[in-house]
C-alpha cells in the first residue's frame, strides 16, 4: 500500500501495478466479444473482428479501460449504387442490429461506434465499424467513421507497431505512463476528456517517456507540453489519420485543458517537494493531482 512519507517514485511504482488489468476481467468479457462477434458474422458480411484500443496495445488499466474492437466488413456493406454511403448509415445499421439481438443490454451509437454496456454498465464494448481501403506500407490501412458522417483512414497494426517500438527505446516506461495518464483520467466523477489513442500516440510522438527520467518527472513533463500546446491536436506521425485530436468536442478540450492546469500546478509543487526530500508534501501534492487516490 502506498504510504505519504514514501520516496514518490516508489508511490508510482506500487500505484502502477495496482491498477493492471486483471485475467478475470477479460475472462467475464469473451462470452460477450464472441457473441457479438457471432451475431454481426450472421446479419453482415463479417471479414475480421480485431481488437484494437487500449487493451490491443497493453496500456488500459483495470476496471476503467473499455474493450474495442474493429468490425471489417465487407465493401458492399457500406456502399450503394456504387458509392460509399455515410458512415452513420453503417453505424446505425449495425446498432440496430445489435440492439435487436441484445435485447436486455443497453445498445447506444457514439460518434465512431456501437457501444454495448454489458455487465450492469460496468464493462462496455465498443464497436468501430470499419471497410478495408488499402495496404501501405504492408500494413493494412483501413475506412472508419470519422464522427461526422465521413470516413476517415486508420491503420491499427502500424500505430501499435509504432508504439511498440516507442515503447521499447523508452525502456519499457511508455505504456505504463499512459496507464498512470488513464488513471489520472478516471479518477473524477466524470471522466477526464481526453482520448486514448491520442494518449498513446502523443506519448509515443513526443518521446518525452526516453531518457532517465522517474515517472513523477515524466507525468510532469506530459502535463507541462500538453498545457503549452493548448491541448492541439498532431499530426499522425505516421500520415495515415490526419490529425490526431485530444477530444471530440471544443468543449471537451477546453475541460481537459482546465484539467491539465490545475493539475499542472500540483505537480510543480511536488517535483520542487521531491527535490528537497520533502516526500509527505510531494504525495500530498501528487494526492491532490491524482484526486485523492494516490495515496
Amino acid at each position: 500500500m502506498a504510504r505519504i512519507d514514501h520516496n514518490p517514485r516508489l508511490n508510482f511504482m506500487m500505484l502502477i501495478k495496482s491498477i493492471q488489468p486483471t485475467d478475470s476481467e477479460l475472462k467475464s468479457a469473451r462470452s460477450h466479444i464472441e457473441s457479438t462477434k457471432k451475431r454481426l458474422q450472421k446479419s453482415f458480411n463479417l471479414k475480421k473482428f480485431v481488437r484494437i484500443g487500449s487493451h490491443a496495445r497493453s496500456s488500459a488499466i483495470k476496471s476503467s479501460s473499455d474493450l474495442d474492437f474493429l468490425a471489417v466488413l465487407a465493401r458492399n456493406e457500406a456502399k450503394w449504387a456504387g458509392s460509399f454511403v455515410k458512415s452513420d448509415t453503417v453505424i446505425n445499421k449495425v446498432s440496430q442490429d445489435l440492439n435487436n439481438r441484445f435485447v436486455s443490454t443497453t445498445v447506444r451509437k457514439d460518434m465512431q461506434a456501437v457501444v454495448l454496456h454489458f455487465g450492469r454498465g460496468q464493462k462496455s464494448l465498443d464497436v468501430v465499424p470499419g471497410i478495408f481501403h488499402e495496404m501501405k506500407n504492408k500494413r493494412p490501412v483501413y475506412l472508419i467513421p470519422d464522427g461526422y458522417g465521413g470516413w476517415m483512414e486508420t491503420s491499427p497494426e502500424a500505430h501499435n507497431s509504432f508504439i511498440n517500438r516507442e515503447n521499447i527505446q523508452s525502456g519499457e516506461k511508455l505504456k505504463k505512463v499512459g496507464q498512470l495518464i488513464r488513471f489520472w483520467k478516471y479518477t473524477r466523477v466524470s471522466p477526464i476528456p481526453i482520448s486514448s489513442f491520442y494518449i498513446d500516440l502523443f506519448l509515443a510522438d513526443s518521446k518525452i517517456c526516453n531518457g532517465a527520467k522517474s515517472y513523477p518527472v515524466i507525468m510532469y513533463e506530459f502535463l507541462k507540453l500538453m498545457y503549452d500546446r493548448k491541448c492541439r491536436g498532431f499530426r499522425d506521425p505516421l500520415g495515415i489519420a490526419g490529425v490526431i485530436n485530444a477530444a471530440k468536442t471544443q468543449s471537451q478540450v477546453n475541460t481537459l485543458y482546465s484539467q491539465i492546469e490545475s493539475s499542472l500546478d500540483h505537480a510543480v509543487k511536488a517535483i520542487i517537494a521531491e527535490n528537497n526530500k520533502q516526500f509527505k508534501d510531494a504525495n500530498r501534492q501528487w494526492n491532490i493531482v491524482f484526486n485523492h487516490d494516490f495515496v
